[in-house]
């Protein structure tokens, strides 16, 4: 789902204790979070008006704060919540992709002493979009594995969502390189890990495997977890490796930017017979009728938008 005239072109955002449009938007050069990439962020999406698993996001947040050590961000989740509402609100939008994103901020001089900076809270909503472009969504995407190499999660936790991601960068160049959009990374030892945004999902002799180490706990994954169990699949985290992952009998992406999308191609053969298996669309079935459930849903205070 493409955005009117591009990505970052409409939306609403918040910085520096301000609502402005997201084209508005601005960090100093010298903040950390640009130099260092010292920051982390979450994402959640809004469909049909309502967050969906909002309060499971929060959590995560919280957590990445803490980790980071931005104890200075001078905002709680609930305040982090209702900036979120006013960004939605305030643009209009009834299915969005939101973004929260502390950095560490503008250290006091030239040694960038990180303990001087004030850490800055950065928001906005957009309208909603997919990790992976709608018009492969048909039949299943397309992915490579790629030799580059996950950065360690010993030196980046990447259970801290975070945009420190050269490796991807460098990665999708090989996926372009090979006629490809889309490229999911092993760890050093040769185990999968995930993609530039997204969880990976392999069903093995009837088994759902997802990697157990080296990603991020995605929201998505715990929820297509939850789902399988539901569906009496035995589902778990795993070490998997390329070659379980090319003779899956499915694979699919997890994401809050797309939910779960099915794959059907790796590294140019076809993978789980070239098309969305039984497991998968259950599974994605089930994921968008839950964004129907009060229990999984918070309703946008679209009031706000006057406030």
């Amino acid at each position: 789902m493409a955005q009117p005239g591009g990505y970052g072109s409409s939306g609403i955002g918040f910085i520096d204790g301000e609502f402005m449009p997201l084209a508005e938007l601005k960090i100093p050069v010298t903040d950390m979070g640009f130099q260092l990439s010292d920051m982390c962020y979450d994402a959640v999406h809004v469909w049909n008006g309502k967050f969906f698993r909002l309060g499971d996001h929060m959590e995560r947040w919280g957590r990445s704060i803490s980790a980071r050590r931005y104890d200075s961000l001078g905002y709680d989740n609930d305040q982090v919540a209702d900036i979120l509402h006013g960004c939605v609100a305030r643009a209009g939008l009834q299915k969005a992709m939101v973004f929260f994103i502390a950095t560490r901020g503008t250290p006091a001089t030239g040694q960038k002493d990180l303990r001087t900076c004030k850490n800055r809270l950065i928001a906005w909503a957009a309208p909603f979009y997919s990790v992976v472009a709608d018009e492969d969504a048909g039949n299943g995407y397309d992915i490579v594995i790629a030799e580059t190499i996950r950065i360690a999660p010993e030196a980046v936790d990447p259970t801290v969502k975070n945009f420190g991601r050269l490796d991807f960068v460098r990665a999708s160049f090989e996926a372009y390189d090979r006629d490809a959009r889309y490229t999911v990374l092993l760890d050093r030892d040769g185990y999968v890990t995930e993609g530039r945004g997204w969880n990976i999902f392999a069903l093995i002799d009837g088994k759902l495997l997802s990697p157990d180490r080296g990603v991020l706990e995605g929201i998505t994954r715990r929820t297509a977890l939850e789902l399988a169990g539901q569906l009496n699949i035995e589902a778990r985290l795993a070490r998997i490796t390329a070659g379980e992952l090319r003779s899956a009998e499915e694979v699919f992406l997890s994401s809050t930017a797309g939910g779960i999308m099915p794959v059907a191609r790796i590294d140019g053969h076809a993978a789980a017979g070239g098309a969305p298996g039984p497991v998968t669309r259950q599974i994605k079935d089930r994921y968008w009728a839950l964004h129907d459930d009060p229990a999984y849903t918070t309703p946008i205070k679209y009031n706000l938008a006057a406030a």
